[in-house]
């Protein structure tokens, strides 16, 4: 009784792995040692194409490209002759395998073998990888478009970067049309033969796209959706073949295109269009191509936004230059007609009235050249090119000499202006003018912001291979928003009480960091604020 139980078992076991085996989804495939198919299941007919009446008997090397077959033959012996029972395959090449209707595909397999000599099976187990590597390939390329794409921010390269990505891996030629000198035109080409890419460029602007007529780009134009042919799903070519625009790219009309918009804020910025000189596009080659659309009109859009911003940064850099050019010359005029009549004062005495106007008058000039200079100074800081003059200085006597000239401005607003500092202070890496541009311009701006009656204290630390200044006033101190703009330019905390333009820390943070220096802010409301600076220490 025990004897059939295990018996029946057995056969129960056997039918079950055998069930599993012929509906695996992936290829189990058995030769004997002819290597012939013995062996062929349910996963191997949908993988491969045959239907199982057809493979047994059949040779094993039916199943792969017909390059690899001279040789496969004898690495099967070799692998059967060795002591190792089972291996994965295509550990030092890629494995492919071949379908009935020709097409080659990746696949992942083991193989192992069973027996002696003549009796030999060999049990191969094959898994189709090609979504697997589709999939790979295709977050490799879009990775690898974004990087490129968000690397090129002029228009122009931007065009030219999203036409060459489309060649060759979704296109044997791609054109990129935009709105331009008044027309809609190819703008960039690209060509999977370098030879003839050179006419692509050459005859990409002479075939305008009429938006009335019936070319296949024409109507992504007015339809703004995206139009695909190809020879797969059994659409027609286009009566108005992009031939005409593409010239002497193909020798025939391409066999299959892909013409998608542009879009970006529900904006129509361009189309691509792709095409081939044969085969055909599927569903996984519309999915990369509306990814590439998508990335290429979001890269267009940000190209078209730089070049407008910088193109308004040259203007307003021009237009500054050329005020500030034509605003010295009267501002230095009078700057020095009352210099002459304030110093003529002893020989000619002016009226009591007159020489206060007068002293006006040099104040304002004063304030003007001081304020075409800032404006100069903050533009140079934008453009990077503020110049600084760095050597060796001596630093006790630099801060001595700034605070010198300031004490006179604080005494006026009844401030106390202290300086802390340890003796022997180390020499410094500085530009003497611009040190002293910067601290004139932390201390001013304590001095408008303090009650009459406290106390500025600039104060220097001496740190491992820098100095650290501080200047620290009691004022009105600013809030954490307010704090996190102050080094922008033409802001102010006070928006009621406007005092100068704003652009004195502004141009303080880019006189620092020319300096390799770093500069930032601490403050609280009601209690003041505190700027500090690093300057490196000269060796």
């Amino acid at each position: 009784m025990t004897t059939s139980s295990e018996q029946l078992k057995d056969v129960i076991t056997d039918a079950v792995l055998a069930g599993i085996v012929t509906i695996s989804a992936d290829a189990i495939i058995c030769v004997d040692a002819a290597q012939q198919i013995i062996f062929f299941n349910e996963g191997a007919e949908s993988i491969f194409g045959y239907a199982v009446d057809e493979m047994i008997g059949q040779p094993l090397e039916v199943l792969i490209p017909e390059r690899y077959r001279p040789t496969h033959a004898a690495h099967v012996r070799q692998f059967g002759e060795s002591d190792v029972r089972a291996r994965r395959m295509g550990e030092r090449r890629q494995i492919l395998g071949r379908r009935k209707n020709g097409e080659e595909f990746p696949a992942e397999a083991a193989i192992s073998h069973l027996g002696v000599e003549s009796a030999k099976i060999y049990s191969v187990v094959l898994r189709d990888v090609t979504e697997r590597r589709r999939a790979h390939e295709t977050q490799t390329f879009l990775a690898e478009a974004g990087e490129t794409l968000a690397s090129s921010l002029g228009h122009d390269d931007t065009l030219r970067n999203v036409a060459r990505l489309a060649v060759p891996r979704l296109a044997d030629a791609c054109v990129v049309h935009a709105f331009h000198n008044g027309e809609f035109q190819g703008v960039a080409a690209a060509h999977v033969e370098t030879a003839r890419a050179a006419d692509v460029e050459r005859q990409r602007s002479e075939h305008p796209i009429d938006v009335a007529g019936t070319h296949p780009v024409a109507e992504v134009i007015r339809t703004l959706r995206p139009i695909v042919w190809s020879p797969a799903d059994g659409s027609a070519v286009y009566d108005e073949s992009p031939i005409s625009e593409l010239g002497d790219m193909f020798d025939e009309p391409p066999s299959a295109g892909i013409i998608m918009p542009l879009r970006a804020r529900d904006q129509l910025l361009g189309v691509i269009g792709l095409y081939r000189e044969k085969g055909s596009y599927d569903k996984n080659d519309l999915f990369l191509a509306e990814e590439l659309a998508r990335r290429a009109a979001l890269a267009m859009d940000n190209s078209r936004l730089y070049d407008l911003v910088h193109t308004g940064i040259r203007a307003r850099d021009d237009m500054i230059g050329i005020v500030s050019h034509d605003l010295r010359n009267p501002v230095n005029a009078v700057k020095m007609l009352t210099g002459v009549m304030l110093d003529r004062q002893g020989q000619e005495p002016l009226s009591t009235e007159m020489g206060n106007y007068a002293s006006v008058i040099r104040q304002a000039a004063e304030q003007m050249d001081e304020l075409i200079q800032n404006l100069l100074d903050v533009t140079r800081v934008e453009a990077g090119r503020l110049a600084v003059n760095v050597q060796s200085e001596n630093t006790e006597e630099m801060l001595s000499d700034t605070l010198r000239t300031l004490a006179p401005v604080a005494a006026d607003r009844k401030i106390t202006l202290r300086l802390s500092a340890p003796d022997d202070l180390p020499e410094v890496l500085a530009d003497r003018e611009r040190f002293g541009q910067a601290i004139s311009n932390l201390v001013g701006n304590a001095v408008k912001f303090s009650q009459p009656g406290s106390e500025i204290t600039v104060r220097v630390v001496v740190l491992d291979r820098e100095l650290l200044f501080s200047v620290n006033d009691k004022g009105q101190g600013m809030t954490a928003e307010q704090l996190s703009h102050a080094f922008d330019r033409f802001w102010q905390s006070s928006r009621t009480d406007r005092q100068g333009a704003g652009l004195g820390l502004a141009i303080t943070k880019g006189i620092v960091e020319a300096h390799r220096g770093r500069i930032w802010a601490e403050s609280s409301a009601g209690v003041g604020s505190t700027f500090y600076f690093t300057l490196p220490v000269s060796s």
